[in-house]
This record gives structure tokens, C-alpha cells and sequence, in this order.
């Protein structure tokens, strides 16, 4: 028997607020508590003989994500940016789908509408740069226990990359599908310097150094390695 890691939860967000797709994995989180709270309403009459009685009459809940401000080739994580730009906001464009669920593929999974707050921290000379959201339910109850999305089925398929003729420590877009939990991906026989999954249609990856030509590009993931898509790079 082993025991469970904290840091097992994977956290995304999404502008759609009927929560149907389009769902950003939120980037460099390194503490998460998700809470369910119910409003307890002291229920206590002669019958329970000197006993406190209580019943459940409205439930709520809200997460905390903490996490280290992000950027790839330059540009922020595009989910913190997509919960900071709720800010100062009104209605629907203070709101965001949230959810959450195992990565290792277990059981527990959620999701729901959201208001957002954020707050800055370690804001000192040497620290690094982190913040700290807090998503609070609002409008529609919270899905428990949803299909996890961490289960992955589908094979990847790259289609698109872009811009062409990058070269060494340059960013490529990569576009397709079955994307979610990849592995890996190649430029060539040659692994990517680093590369973040921004969904499960694009992957940003970071090009290695290697000599001008072609460089065709593979994604792989626990379900298969795609087909190769033709690239060619400058050095």
C-alpha cells in the first residue's frame, strides 16, 4: 500500500460557462485545496433530549489555487491569463469554469462555474513570481464526480505548426488532437528543449539545437506516437 500525493490534482479553466470544452490546464501550481461547505442549521428540539440537532440547508464550495507565474517564449500561461482577465469584471465576465481531477486517472473529478479573486504573493526582491486564486462557486451546483478527463483514448494527431522556419531555443505552436498527458515531442530524432500541453488541441514546444532542414514533428502520449508532421527549421 502506498500513500497518495498532494500534488496529483491537475487544475483547468475555460471561458465556455456551460463547461462543454475548451478547457486550459492551469500551469505551475504548487499548492491546491478545493472545499465543499454545508450551511448547518441547528434543527435541536425537546425531542433529542438535551442533544444538538442539525440539517443541512445550503451547500457551497471554493478552491485555492497558489502557483508560479508562468511564460513560454514570452507569453503568460493562457489559463492565468484568462482568470486574470475576470478582474474588476461584472456578471458573466467575472466568471470562469473551473475543475479538477486526479492525473493519475482515479475517481474524483469536478467542476463548476466560478467568481475569481486574485491575490499577488512573495512579492520580495529574490522571491519569484507567484499569486494565489481563489475560485468560489456561483449560479449552478457544483458536478461531482464527473467522467475524469485525465483518461485519454484517443491517439494524437498533429496537423498544423507554426511559424515555420524557427530555429534553436524558438517556440512552435503545435496543433491537432489527443493532445492531453503527452509525453513527449520530437523535432526529428531530437526531443524538444521543453514543451507545455496548452489543451488538448495545442501544444507549445520549445525547438532543440540541431542543424537547418527538415525536423518532421511527433507528439507522443501514453495512448500512441502520431504520425510525423513535416517541418523544416533554420539552425
Amino acid at each position: 500500500m502506498s500513500t497518495a500525493l498532494a500534488r496529483k490534482f491537475a487544475c483547468e479553466v475555460t471561458a465556455d460557462l456551460t463547461l462543454a470544452g475548451g478547457w486550459l490546464r492551469f500551469k505551475g501550481v504548487n499548492d491546491f485545496n478545493p472545499n465543499v461547505n454545508p450551511n448547518l442549521e441547528d434543527a435541536s428540539d425537546y425531542d433529542t433530549d438535551g442533544w444538538a440537532s442539525s440539517e443541512v440547508t445550503m451547500q457551497d464550495w471554493n478552491a485555492d489555487v497558489s502557483f508560479f507565474r508562468r511564460k513560454n517564449s514570452g507569453v503568460y500561461d493562457p489559463a492565468q491569463e484568462l482568470v486574470r482577465s475576470r478582474i474588476g469584471q461584472f456578471d458573466d465576465a467575472a466568471r470562469v469554469g473551473f475543475r479538477w481531477f486526479d492525473k493519475t486517472g482515479g475517481p474524483e473529478a469536478n467542476q463548476g462555474v466560478a467568481l475569481v479573486t486574485w491575490k499577488r504573493s512573495n512579492t520580495g526582491v529574490k522571491n519569484l513570481e507567484q499569486a494565489t486564486v481563489t475560485f468560489t462557486g456561483t449560479d449552478v451546483p457544483l458536478q461531482m464526480d464527473i467522467t475524469n478527463p485525465y483518461q485519454v483514448t484517443a491517439s494524437p494527431v498533429v496537423v498544423g505548426a507554426s511559424p515555420s522556419g524557427q530555429g534553436t531555443g524558438d517556440g512552435v505552436a503545435i496543433t491537432g488532437s489527443g493532445f492531453t498527458g503527452a509525453t513527449a515531442v520530437k523535432f526529428g530524432s531530437t526531443a524538444a528543449t521543453s514543451f507545455d500541453v496548452i489543451n488538448d488541441q495545442l501544444i507549445v514546444a520549445v525547438l532543440p539545437s540541431a542543424s537547418a532542414g527538415s525536423a518532421p514533428i511527433t507528439v507522443t502520449t501514453p495512448v500512441d506516437t502520431s504520425s510525423a508532421l513535416a517541418y523544416t527549421r533554420s539552425a
